[in-house]
């Protein structure tokens, strides 16, 4: 089988933890059998992305841990019921998502949430925050900005939010995840520029040493090779980020333009 090959070539390579993502992973038939072969592997760190609605039933939920998923990362797009199901269109799916999450949690797994900014949502993140953090007792957020193709861009008018406009509520929202002492938030998809030097570590830019396995395809240093799909306009040149952050989606550009890009600040220490 192709994923259990891909899962064996990871480890050889060095790679220790694994991801299942999708889709969702949690509908494949043979999901146990993937997670089980990745702990018998070795992986350190074995990570579930998914939209939790499997995962409220109980059973399952525990079939997954028992084969070796320690990590569950939950794609929840609002604070509450209302906002998120209007974006999944599916009624009910955020209250069998933290159906899920609590029984992920119950069995003693680490949880997080990941959130994908845009028009409805952006207002709400450190609402957002608030919720999962300080009720569900989730580890982590990631607050991901979305790239502007596929369903998103044919809805940009109706979902898409500028960078700088929603701004102030991820800085708002990070910020109070530091209080809560959280172990993990991330900010997907925004360039250094926009940000502090104190917020620039929370950027992955193309330090990740990541690599995506899907059927018929292998993508290596993800991040890094999103360049070829970004602007670099005049103002990124004098930027010391500019190899790591690869500058402006050209997706974003062709919605928004290039009117927010600037030189990123860099810390006093020279640290960047």
């Amino acid at each position: 089988m192709e994923a259990l090959t891909d899962i064996a070539q990871a480890y050889r390579e060095g790679f220790r933890t694994v991801g299942f993502g999708g889709g969702e992973p949690t509908i494949r038939p043979d999901i146990i059998r993937l997670i089980a072969f990745a702990e018998k592997s070795g992986f350190a760190t074995i990570r579930v992305q998914t939209n939790g609605i499997m995962l409220s039933y109980r059973d399952f939920a525990a079939r997954l841990v028992g084969a070796g998923a320690g990590y569950f990362k939950f794609s929840i797009h609002g604070h509450k019921a209302e906002l998120h199901d209007r974006l999944t269109r599916v009624k009910g799916s955020f209250e069998r998502a933290v159906c899920g999450l609590r029984n992920i949690r119950a069995l003693g797994a680490r949880t997080s949430v990941d959130i994908v900014i845009n028009r409805l949502n952006y207002r709400f993140l450190p609402q957002y925050v608030e919720n999962f953090a300080l009720r569900e007792g989730v580890s982590g957020v990631g607050f991901i900005y979305p790239i502007y193709e596929g369903a998103m861009k044919a809805h940009a008018k109706s979902l898409g939010v500028k960078m700088s406009e929603a701004l102030p509520y991820v800085k708002e929202a990070v910020e109070l995840a530091r209080g809560i002492l959280m172990d993990r938030h991330i900010i997907f998809n925004m360039p250094y520029c926009l940000f502090e030097p104190q917020y620039h570590a929370l950027i992955p830019g193309g330090r990740l040493n990541l690599k995506v396995n899907s059927p018929g395809q292998v993508e290596e240093d993800v991040f890094l090779g999103s360049k070829e799909a970004k602007l670099r306009p005049a103002e990124c040149g004098a930027c010391a980020k500019l190899e790591d952050c690869g500058g402006i989606w050209k997706n974003y550009a062709a919605v928004f333009g290039l009117a927010e890009a600037k030189t990123a600040e860099t810390s006093d220490n020279g640290n960047r």
